[in-house]
């Protein structure tokens, strides 16, 4: 049997114009996606910029252990007044100083078999906590190894002491940052375009989409990143790191 000549010949015109039906459009739109590929180019723009704290938040705290709790209450409000004594000798104002918090812990002795807990009470822990806060930066950080000092020769046990150093106008410096990002970005788009000029397009046109990146704010000079974003508060000199990733039409 010949099956080809069973075919009616409108059934083969009709698959004929649908076969070039398909691959017109299929060049069409092969064609249209390398040509929208062609006609953008994305790079990322970066703006840094050095900043100096102009805030520090300083916490303190004194503790003792014994199984008075009177006497450990007694003994943190007497280690608070000698720190308080000696800040105010360093030029530190009672404006400065916030409230303290006090807290008393319970601990247990441990179970003969290093696991766990007996029933049996060793200490009662007294913690008294507060905090300085101040414009005057170099104050704070000429004060704080010399703090532990004077706790060590007087019997202090100073149980915490650490700085938290801040730059409050933080906020306004995002949007300049962004801007020299985004300047950033077009100098770099237009060294590839040029880079790769008969080869490529030869220059860059409007921005075609633009996303913000993480702010990043380091210690200063400290180039790395977080996907969730850097923010050092341990010095007093820091940089400001801001990225945008930007496509611009290339013509």
């Amino acid at each position: 049997m010949n099956i080809g000549k069973n075919v009616q010949p409108h059934w083969l015109f009709l698959g004929s114009v649908m076969i070039i039906c398909v691959t017109i459009w299929s060049i069409a739109f092969y064609t249209k996606e390398i040509k929208t590929y062609k006609n953008t180019v994305t790079v990322i723009g970066v703006a840094t910029k050095n900043v100096v704290s102009d805030f520090a938040k300083w916490r303190i705290e004194v503790s003792m252990k014994s199984l008075d709790r009177s006497h450990n209450i007694l003994m943190v409000y007497q280690n608070k007044t000698a720190i308080l004594e000696f800040l105010h000798q360093k030029g530190f104002t009672d404006s400065e100083i916030s409230e303290e918090t006090v807290t008393i812990d319970t601990l247990y002795k441990q179970n003969p078999n290093g696991y766990g807990f007996t029933d049996e009470i060793s200490n009662y822990e007294t913690r008294l906590s507060f905090a300085i806060r101040t414009k005057d930066i170099s104050k704070v950080s000429n004060t704080v190894n010399e703090l532990r000092t004077y706790a060590e020769e007087n019997g202090i046990n100073l149980n915490n002491s650490y700085v938290e150093y801040s730059y409050l106008p933080f906020e306004s410096e995002k949007i300049p940052l962004l801007e020299k990002a985004i300047v950033d970005a077009q100098n770099r788009a237009n060294a590839l375009v040029h880079a790769t000029k008969g080869v490529s397009r030869t220059k860059i046109g409007k921005i075609v989409s633009a996303q913000q990146g993480v702010f990043q704010v380091n210690a200063a000079n400290d180039n790395s990143v977080s996907d969730y974003g850097n923010f050092d508060t341990g010095s007093i000199e820091k940089t400001i790191r801001a990225t945008v990733t930007v496509e611009f039409q290339a013509n």
